[in-house]
């Protein structure tokens, strides 16, 4: 794997629930494998609280090679939303807010063939503590499959391994020490606890 790109602004709703302008089409940033982390069922994920509100971003995640999806996945994009909202304020690039350690979180990666054939049609969920937080597909967004990997490979190198974070819904939100964090998508279902960094 290359990098991770990833797409902001995809879903209207959650570019509304932001309170700020919607593009004419999604943003497009980068984050380093460094900050990827693959946490086992029911392990632990070490995060930074001491940098301000870490929030959640709950988003469908392909896999690619040669240019096409070989497998999904469920993730979370996270962000330092005190830091990304000073960093907006001032004109500044806010992808420091998003590239911090175990930043990007993904389930495991499941092939195409284990999915609905409708996948993208096939809803997908956030559960913190139990509770519900985040619920969407993909065809509610507005580039769908194809359409996004046409996009990214305008600007971008494609690489066998690049993952692809498709955008959010609404719902997006704060996280706290000690949540237990539960992604479903299709044939996955993964939970993981949120543990402080030091």
């Amino acid at each position: 794997m290359d990098k991770i790109i990833c797409l902001g602004k995809n879903y209207l709703e959650h570019a509304h629930e932001m309170r700020e302008e919607t593009p004419d089409k999604p943003v497009l940033f980068i984050k380093p494998p460094s900050v990827l982390i693959e946490p086992k069922e029911n392990g632990s994920v070490l995060l930074p609280w001491g940098r301000g509100a870490i929030h959640h971003e709950c988003e469908v995640v392909f896999k690619l090679y040669k240019k096409n999806i070989i497998g999904l996945g469920l993730g979370l994009d996270l962000t330092l939303r005190d830091l990304q909202k000073t960093l907006k304020e001032k004109g500044h690039p806010w992808e420091i807010s998003k590239t911090f350690k175990n930043s990007a979180i993904v389930t495991p990666i499941k092939g195409l063939r284990d999915f609905p054939k409708d996948w993208q049609d096939t809803p997908f969920s956030l559960r913190i503590n139990g509770e519900l937080r985040q619920e969407g597909c993909l065809s509610q967004a507005r580039m769908k499959a194809d359409e996004i990997i046409h996009y990214i490979n305008e600007f971008f190198p494609l690489q066998d391994g690049d993952l692809v974070f498709t955008g959010t819904p609404k719902g997006v939100g704060p996280l706290q020490v000690g949540d237990v964090v539960e992604l479903t998508y299709g044939p996955i279902s993964h939970s993981f606890r949120l543990v402080d960094l030091g």
